[in-house]
């Protein structure tokens, strides 16, 4: 009994240590990418005044496959439920623009979120289908822009994907944005 117990809790640890998110970011002013998950270490930060960093305004579009797909609605829905979240967290006023992307003459951060690919797979898919989900990702680049002028502050790519076979703890849709928006928001939060 106490060999199953055993092999039990080892196999668990080998399951856990196996899942998790492939993330990489890079940057305009960087050369190499960068972990999503693990401390920024790029070569440049995203240059966001303080001046700026009191307003951020989400913009998302993409590709014609991205925005024209079934679930674009609710994966920009994601988006913006967990910037407002981290906004929130940090102090900062947060605002969705829909449309062509436009300044307003106050002070702010304009993030256009440019998805050129991706594919949302939700935890309760994941629980119930199993690896028969398949893979989410995301394959995005982010634009940091003066709200006031549209004068462009940089830019970040960033690349994320979970596999199936890492079962239900494998990282889904919303842990993805979730990992994007933090370094997102680090990049807001440097001063």
């Amino acid at each position: 009994m106490r060999f199953f117990a055993v092999s039990w809790m080892v196999a668990a640890s080998i399951l856990a240590a196996g899942c998790g998110t492939t993330s990489q970011k890079s940057s305009t002013a960087s050369t190499a990418p960068v972990a999503v998950e693990a401390p920024a270490q790029v070569v440049q930060r995203v240059p966001v005044p303080a001046a700026s960093a009191k307003k951020v305004v989400l913009r998302m579009t993409g590709v014609k496959d991205a925005i024209g797909a079934s679930d674009w609605a609710s994966f920009k829905e994601e988006w913006r439920d967990t910037f407002a979240e981290h906004a929130k967290q940090s102090g900062i006023t947060f605002a969705m623009q829909d449309g062509e992307a436009r300044t307003s003459g106050e002070a702010g951060t304009l993030i256009t979120v440019y998805v050129n690919d991706y594919r949302k797979v939700g935890i309760g898919a994941r629980i119930f289908l199993g690896v028969m989900t398949g893979n989410a990702f995301i394959d995005a680049k982010v634009s940091f822009s003066d709200l006031s002028n549209g004068r462009p502050f940089g830019e970040q790519a960033y690349n994320t994907t979970s596999s199936a076979w890492h079962g239900v703890f494998g990282k889904m849709t919303p842990q993805q944005v979730d990992a994007i928006a933090t370094e997102v928001f680090r990049e807001i939060n440097t001063r």
